[in-house]
């Protein structure tokens, strides 16, 4: 593994976020850790996935052009790498002002056609992202605390993305998807 680029990219993606004062969403009067946790979960799911080095530091970074304003050209100087840059560029958002649905289907059909590494990304995202959702809702919260669309539309979008990854990611990392998801259904 190339450690170099990926400790890198760790604390490269620590120092925006922190700057950026970025914490996980939650409920009013929950614990919000430091975005960074999320960044490191993905990390860690794709490392254990198997991933290339470019894709973990890409996990590091996933989010760096979309919530931190930084453009992939800045990304791929700052970290010396161009491959993560594009990576993480896949699974950029590219406009946070069009409604979560038009958002949503511009992503959906984007990992349509995404090669495996970003697959591999989107998946290890989402598998963090499901894990928040699931411990908010074991804690007692309602859907409607912690999203801003409803649970019918989060699990349509969960359900469409499964069909992508499915035989596309390591299959560790699908399964470890699938439960989640199915999880959020029970």
């Amino acid at each position: 593994m190339n450690d170099e680029l990926v400790m890198q990219a760790m604390r490269l993606a620590e120092r925006l976020h922190r700057q950026a004062n970025h914490y996980r969403k939650a409920p009013s009067g929950e614990d919000r850790p430091a975005y960074f946790l999320h960044l490191c979960e993905v990390a860690w799911m794709l490392q254990s996935a198997g991933a290339a080095p470019e894709t973990v530091a890409a996990g590091f970074l996933h989010d760096v052009i979309e919530d931190c304003g930084y453009s992939r050209q800045w990304l791929a100087e700052e970290i010396g790498n161009t491959r993560v840059a594009d990576l993480v560029q896949w699974v950029s958002e590219p406009d946070k002002g069009q409604s979560w649905e038009s958002r949503n289907l511009v992503y959906l059909k984007r990992m349509s056609t995404a090669p495996r590494e970003v697959l591999m990304l989107s998946c290890a995202d989402k598998c963090s992202n499901l894990g928040d959702m699931l411990r908010l809702l074991q804690r007692g919260y309602e859907p409607d605390a912690f999203l801003s669309v409803g649970m019918e539309q989060q699990l349509a979008k969960f359900e469409a993305l499964a069909k992508v990854f499915q035989g596309q990611v390591a299959d560790r990392l699908y399964q470890q998807f699938r439960r989640l998801l199915d999880q959020l259904h029970g």
